[in-house]
């Protein structure tokens, strides 16, 4: 591997010094954060370099476990735009994943979300060290074996450093020339993709600026190629191994080994979804929250997805912008801005004064930022083999929350709370598995219902979209609207989410107990109404399978507050055929037209289904009958 062919990876840039930031809404996305209760997390270097504000990311929520092959939306936001003219932008979405029975695996490779929001120590004694519980102190994603294999890793010399001073190991990059450690994250892998030397994510979609790059990163993902590595017999302290086949081998003790491929299925590759600058708000599909449909892996990809214990599996997404100052891709024209273009050289300064229409200007350049990579990651989750009678044939949907205790101020930049995804479309016989989480750390003063820092989330039908009371049992009674949930007992689980009643107070007792004060009587634990008895913000509804066609709406009795936030959403449920090839639907319901006409239609469909998120899968989305679908 030789300096110009390392030099080929994407380079990662930003327009400016401002904190920028990409935030995971979810699956929640955690910034860094753990369980504090501050408005800004406490420790930035905790597990991984986000480069995001210390406002953002969601508290910890009991684990949520999710089945092997059902669909998982992911959600993001990205404050410096994406797809449009005015940024060069790339977003990798991967996962980590390993074996649920931490019983066997080494305790400095156990991923675990920890108990405090120190960072943990580049100590292999210290960093296994647990609580009175058992529970291991230091959260961790990357082992400890990984770090220490970056650290003594020579970095790739064949990139663009610009003006900045990089030291000489894996742990330095320009965007972080002085190597400072954030959890065991190997930062020249965060900050180049796709990554050269050996890593555990595997790759699940890229997003890319052009689709004409996809061809490289597809090939050079590990998930299909294999990468190598240097090691050096004895280590010689002080020196950094090589990174390069080439000077490896020139290295006394030096041996060039191979790291096979993951062995499952190259990444998706799509055009990077469009987003606006200094915002981080939707994108242009329906008006939605930027996102992808991850098909979550199953025993073909990961062996512990059959097992019974599962996986324990962390999600990120890296979000990585660059301009045309610097061509740090190069594959348009081959030339790409490497080292031979660094100090004096170099493109770009630091700050620098130009003449713009015969005037001196200032501009605000930070030579570390141009070519700057964001991330967010989620917590850990699990992945779980299929139960209850659920076959592999089984299409199962994810349908969760997302959002925060507050209002739109004080959750900024997470969300308000919202169901995802907020409008689904599913089959006849298909099955979603309702499930959300929540924290009781949320800032003391954030506004919202019931007992105050807690998340809370449930369930109800209303009769229609423009509905902010729930269905009566008069209304359903009178058989006027289909019924997402037949069961009463189910909708009264759904309501209630498992609060023990034997605890709970009607008003008029809330008030009593609490000397007529409302605000206190809000906040009683023992008041059922708010929600405020339900031990956690976790809820797991299971699998329901939907069995009449339908469009049903849904609302969030504590958390829907009309004119100052709305948690609803919606499931609309379709007969297609199964017996029909999957996207020949199309086909058939545009039959009556011609046939240059079913064509485009059946590929806007088939994009529709592979994308939806974007704008054609809304205008499908629309249309009655088996083309709303997607």
């Amino acid at each position: 591997m030789n300096r110009i062919l390392i030099s080929t990876v994407l380079l990662l840039g930003l327009l400016s010094t401002v904190y920028g930031d990409c935030y995971m809404q979810y699956p929640r996305g955690s910034n860094d954060r753990l369980n504090e209760a501050n408005e800004n997390r406490n420790n930035d270097n905790r597990l991984f370099d986000s480069q995001n504000n210390a406002k953002g990311g969601y508290c910890y929520g009991p684990t949520q476990s999710y089945y092997t092959g059902s669909v998982l939306p992911v959600e993001y936001t990205a404050q410096h735009a994406c797809g449009n003219d005015g940024v060069e932008c790339n977003i990798v979405m991967q996962y980590m994943c390993q074996s649920g029975d931490t019983s066997t695996l080494d305790p400095l490779t156990i991923m675990r979300d920890g108990t405090t929001t120190n960072t943990i120590p580049n100590n292999a004694a210290q960093a296994v060290q647990t609580d009175g519980n058992g529970n291991y102190v230091y959260g961790m994603h990357e082992s400890y074996y990984y770090y220490q294999n970056c650290s003594t890793r020579e970095r790739n010399k064949g990139l663009f450093t610009a003006d900045q001073n990089v030291g000489n190991d894996a742990t330095a990059t320009r965007q972080n020339p002085n190597a400072n450690r954030y959890g065991y994250e190997c930062q020249e892998e965060r900050d180049y993709y796709p990554y050269w030397a050996p890593s555990p994510w595997k790759d699940i979609v890229v997003f890319a600026n052009s689709q004409a790059n996809c061809a490289l990163y597809v090939s050079q993902s590990q998930n299909v190629a294999p990468k190598g590595y240097c090691t050096v017999t004895p280590a010689q302290a002080g020196q950094a191994v090589p990174s390069t086949q080439a000077e490896c081998l020139t290295k006394t003790g030096g041996v060039w080994n191979v790291a096979p491929a993951h062995g499952i299925p190259p990444p998706d590759c799509q055009q990077a979804p469009w987003s606006r600058d200094n915002h981080l708000g939707d994108g242009l599909a329906a008006g939605s929250t930027n996102g992808y449909n991850w098909t979550l892996p199953t025993a073909d990809t990961e062996d512990c997805a059959s097992s019974a214990s599962g996986c324990n599996c962390v999600l990120r997404i890296r979000y990585n912008i660059s301009n045309a100052n610097i061509d740090g891709w190069g594959l348009q024209d081959g030339k790409f801005t490497d080292a031979s273009d660094n100090n004096a050289n170099s493109p770009i300064t630091t700050d620098p004064i130009q003449l713009a229409n015969g005037k001196n200007v200032s501009l605000a350049v930070n030579t570390a930022q141009y070519g700057r990579t964001f991330q967010d990651r989620s917590y850990i989750f699990k992945i779980i083999p299929r139960d209850n009678g659920l076959t592999a044939d089984d299409k199962i949907y994810n349908l969760g929350v997302r959002g925060k205790r507050g209002n739109i101020v004080q959750t900024f930049p997470a969300t308000e709370y919202d169901y995802v995804p907020k409008a689904l479309t599913t089959n006849v016989g298909d099955y979603i598995h309702f499930q959300w989480t929540g924290c009781d750390t949320n800032p003391a003063n954030n506004d919202g219902e019931g007992k105050a820092q807690t998340d809370r989330s449930n369930l109800v039908q209303v009769a229609n979209a423009n509905m902010n009371t729930p269905m009566t049992d008069a209304d359903i009674a009178a058989g006027t609207t289909p019924m997402l949930f037949s069961d009463p007992q189910v909708r009264a689980q759904f309501t209630y989410i498992g609060q023990d009643e034997t605890t709970c107070l009607n008003y008029d007792q809330l008030l009593a107990a609490n000397g007529n004060n409302a605000n206190n009587a809000e906040q009683d634990v023992r008041n059922c109404m708010k929600l405020n008895a339900a031990p956690t913000g976790f809820f797991n509804g299971g699998v329901v399978k939907m069995s009449q066609t339908g469009t049903y709406h849904f609302m969030n009795t504590r958390n829907n507050n009309f004119s100052n936030r709305t948690q609803k959403g919606s499931i609309t449920v379709v007969d297609v055929p199964k017996t029909l090839p999957k996207y020949g639907v199309a086909l058939i319901v545009i039959g009556a037209a011609i046939v240059g006409v079913a064509a485009a239609g059946a590929g806007g469909f088939v994009y529709a289904k592979k994308n939806p998120y974007s704008g054609i899968a809304n205008v499908y989305r629309k249309m009655p009958g088996p083309l709303g679908r997607i």
